[in-house]
């Protein structure tokens, strides 16, 4: 929502605007504009009078530029194309509340194997969810559905941060990089012994294991 100081900005955009495109507005238009329009951010907001001045031929009305609002919806077939993604309990999707809502609604299909049916359910209870949120006016919010796949998960979570789906803050704790983790016994060493440390995983403990069997003999002298 608009703070007062936004609303005022928005009442002098809105005369800037219908100025350069040759009228004037009357100041109970641009009240009745305002409070449309006070559901979206300044800078959607702005955006969209860009766009009226530069596309729209006749007088500035508010159906003209809530057409060029960017409420931050998907098409369906791009909310499709991320939910399906969610099938993989391995992978990290982004989505808005319409496009995880959809997919709950198309989860049973996708189960059973049909996903032609699966896509069209998923569709139409979409275009449903998208018409009754922008009826209500405001900008699409996005979450996180992690997935266990941790590496993944990072780059999925750091590319809806670049792209301005997610503030940094809410996912923070899952972009921290984990400790790291020393592959071998760094005291044993010192020691002249070859050894994993607890916390390394298989692959590298058998690597160890083999690199201690080769210089076997000369720990053994060295003890």
């Amino acid at each position: 929502m608009l703070t007062d100081a936004e609303q005022d900005q928005l009442v002098d955009m809105l005369a800037s605007t219908a100025e350069v495109m040759g009228e004037k507005i009357s100041p109970n238009a641009a009240t009745y504009m305002v409070l449309d329009l006070a559901t979206y951010p300044l800078r959607v907001l702005a955006e969209a009078l860009t766009a009226c001045r530069r596309e729209v031929k006749g007088r500035l009305s508010l159906a003209a530029i809530m057409e060029r609002i960017d409420d931050g919806h998907p098409a369906p077939n791009e909310a499709w194309a991320v939910a399906i993604r969610a099938a993989d309990e391995a992978a990290t999707v982004v989505w808005t509340e319409q496009t995880r809502d959809a997919w709950t609604a198309a989860l049973p299909l996708v189960e059973e194997g049909d996903k032609i049916a699966a896509r069209q359910a998923f569709l139409e209870v979409y275009a449903r969810l998208v018409k009754g949120a922008r009826a209500v006016g405001g900008c699409a919010v996005y979450q996180p559905s992690l997935g266990h796949d941790g590496s993944a998960r990072a780059a999925a979570l750091q590319l809806a941060v670049d792209a301005g789906r997610l503030a940094h803050e809410q996912v923070a704790d899952h972009l921290a990089l984990p400790p790291a983790t020393p592959a071998f016994n760094p005291l044993a060493l010192l020691a002249g012994r070859v050894e994993a440390s607890p916390e390394a995983n298989e692959r590298t403990k058998q690597r160890l294991a083999e690199i201690a069997e080769l210089f076997g003999p000369a720990q053994d002298a060295a003890a």
